[in-house]
């Protein structure tokens, strides 16, 4: 399937049943993951697949949302390596969102070749309700690595293609811009 008509099946999924993934679906999303563009090669995605044990980490931070955390089947924890970050330890010199973007769109990636595969997923950030240092921290992630998102995903409770996409706030007339 292409990108471009496997795009209306990508929805973001918030209910998760408890049936197994497809075989090979995560490491075919990796794989895509890893396809994304990258300045210079410079490979900034790491991802991590989070166990059990490290859930429960998670649910101890924030036993607010531990009844929620205990819905979602599996986590991916992405994080951005880069030399680039600025004086301060942030992404905001120039190499550094070029290799944030890059670790965007290895994350599109990654959820768009779960959907092909009838997988639902959720990219989440501060819906966390937990610090992003507390998360590295808690997966034991090498030191100088910055969250960038935590992917829910599992079987989706409604099929993928059942699921109706919101509406957008501008279309494609408002998106494209045509310069002389």
């Amino acid at each position: 399937m292409s990108i471009a008509s496997g795009l209306p099946i990508r929805r973001s999924v918030a209910k998760f049943t408890a049936d197994p993934l497809p075989d090979g679906a995560v490491s075919a999303a990796v794989e895509a993951a890893s396809m994304a563009p990258n300045h210079f090669l410079s490979a900034p995605t790491r991802m991590y697949n989070l166990g059990p044990e490290t859930v429960n980490k998670l649910k101890a931070l924030n036993e607010d949302k531990a009844k929620m955390f205990d819905t979602v089947p599996n986590w991916m924890l992405v994080t951005i390596k880069t030399e680039h970050l600025d004086e301060s330890g942030g992404i905001s010199a120039k190499l550094a969102l070029e290799d944030h973007a890059a670790v965007s769109c290895a994350i599109q990636n990654f959820m768009q070749s779960l959907a092909e595969d009838g997988v639902g997923s959720k990219w989440m950030t501060g819906a966390l309700g937990l610090d992003p240092n507390d998360i590295v921290k808690a997966a034991n992630v090498p030191e100088g690595e910055l969250m960038v998102g935590m992917i829910w995903y599992g079987v989706p409770a409604t099929p993928l293609a059942e699921a109706k996409a919101p509406k957008r706030k501008l279309g494609v007339d408002e998106l494209l811009i045509e310069l002389p």
